[in-house]
């Protein structure tokens, strides 16, 4: 799947400051630290990167701190193929590759400790009451939180906001519902559950909807549950086949929305603490469309603040406040069977108010109020987090690096010294009084 976040990198680059690194996943979707890149490699000379404040941007999907928790012998060599190649080399040279791994090994994604007289780094990210955010922050991590979403949904989508076909009539819906179903692998098992419950309920024909048997390679008979009250067990395979490919979710089909009336929204995140919306259900929004949304709870508050409006003057929306994950499944099984059993006049009427509310948040997402509350949202956070790195830079992980591979050959030791990066602590404090002097003016 490709997405040109890099021009996205680009543009929220020119609004960073001058001594800030980023540094993004390419290929795009990748999670594997060995394909972290400098957005603008090259671009500064040894001494101004040391000054620097590294930034990776985990902005596109939730935070996985195990992942990371025990980095794999392979991603390390990339990596440091990648970003220390002098070391690496003269690391081989003596027999030496194994230590450096070491060194390497539990960082976690902070791979860049050592690199920079930083002693804390950015961590930009799209996520709210995250534990996961909470364990980068012991590793020296300061999070830049923003809504990266929105800005890519209002790209992806931005033809919806012209498009003639996205005007809808009540009365010709052939479905009350439409659920985008495709992978639920990993932190999306719920959605095995979900598929269950439609068809246990009878909703199979009120609403449009398919289903893979496999995800990435397993069956899902064979899925193992991490949730084990989200087990199905239940024959699925009487659904349609999902045909969509991985890139849907970056367009929308205007004839799903034009045959029906309610989007029911299958997040990344439910069964979790965490508030992390995504382009998901920015699509119906994007297109002027009703929705339900299946989420981590106080995800619709998330929404209000954001200045949309939900639709609890005319369906229950109680099921955003409810913990219990299997409960808060089984509430919106049960507002969907009885938005489907409604008299055809009462649907009519519904989905006449609901569509104006959808209207009103489709201008919303559209305007220049809302593009610039998202932007504000990253300055304001982005600064905040840089004003607590700049004077944090005393060079101590840089100083324990130096330390460890002096202490463990001369070989090291007269690398460092060869290739300028040995500085004694009258260096550093040299160093450091140039970048606070540069800073401050």
């Amino acid at each position: 799947m490709f997405v040109p976040l890099d021009r996205l990198y680009d543009f929220l680059d020119q609004y960073s400051h001058d001594d800030t690194v980023i540094y993004w996943f390419h290929p795009h979707g990748s999670k594997k630290c060995s394909n972290l890149r400098m957005l603008k490699d090259g671009c500064k000379n040894w001494h101004d990167l040391m000054m620097s404040i590294p930034m990776i941007m985990h902005d596109q999907e939730p935070l996985n701190f195990s992942l990371y928790n025990h980095n794999h012998y392979d991603d390390i060599l990339k990596f440091l193929q990648m970003f220390e190649p002098s070391l690496l080399k003269v690391s081989q040279e003596i027999g030496q590759i194994d230590y450096i791994i070491h060194i390497y090994q539990n960082r976690n994604l902070n791979m860049f400790k050592g690199s920079f007289l930083a002693d804390k780094w950015l961590l930009c990210h799209s996520e709210k009451n995250s534990m996961e955010l909470a364990k980068y922050e012991n590793i020296d991590a300061i999070g830049v939180y923003w809504w990266s979403h929105a800005i890519i949904a209002r790209d992806w989508y931005r033809f919806a906001q012209v498009d003639k076909k996205l005007h809808y009539n009540v009365s010709n819906f052939v479905k009350d519902f439409n659920v985008y179903n495709r992978a639920w692998k990993g932190t999306r098992e719920y959605r095995l559950k979900f598929t269950e419950m439609i068809v246990q309920n009878d909703l199979v024909n009120s609403t449009s909807i398919s289903f893979n048997e496999f995800d990435n390679q397993c069956y899902y008979r064979d899925h193992v549950f991490k949730n084990k009250a989200l087990a199905v067990d239940s024959d699925l395979s009487i659904l349609d086949k999902n045909q969509f490919l991985s890139t849907a979710s970056a367009d929308y089909y205007w004839s799903d929305y034009y045959n029906s009336s309610i989007d029911v929204v299958l997040e990344t995140l439910f069964d979790d603490a965490r508030i992390h919306l995504t382009e998901k259900i920015l699509r119906p929004i994007a297109c002027g469309k009703p929705f339900i949304l299946v989420s981590t709870p106080g995800s619709l508050q998330y929404l209000r603040d954001y200045g949309f409006e939900t639709f609890n003057e005319y369906i229950d929306e109680d099921y955003d406040l409810i913990s219990d994950p299997l409960n808060r499944l089984q509430h919106i099984i049960n507002l969907m069977k009885h938005i489907s059993q409604l008299s055809k006049s009462d649907k009519k009427y519904l989905y006449t108010q609901l569509h104006l509310i959808a209207n009103r948040n489709k201008k919303r997402f559209w305007s220049d109020d809302f593009a610039q509350k998202i932007m504000s949202e990253f300055l304001n956070n982005f600064r905040h987090a840089y004003e607590i790195c700049k004077d944090l830079r005393n060079g101590k992980h840089w100083i324990e690096k130096r330390k460890r591979l002096s202490a463990k050959s001369d070989k090291f030791k007269n690398f460092l010294c060869r290739d300028n990066l040995y500085r004694t602590r009258q260096d550093i404090a040299k160093l450091l009084l140039e970048t606070k002097s540069r800073t401050s003016t």
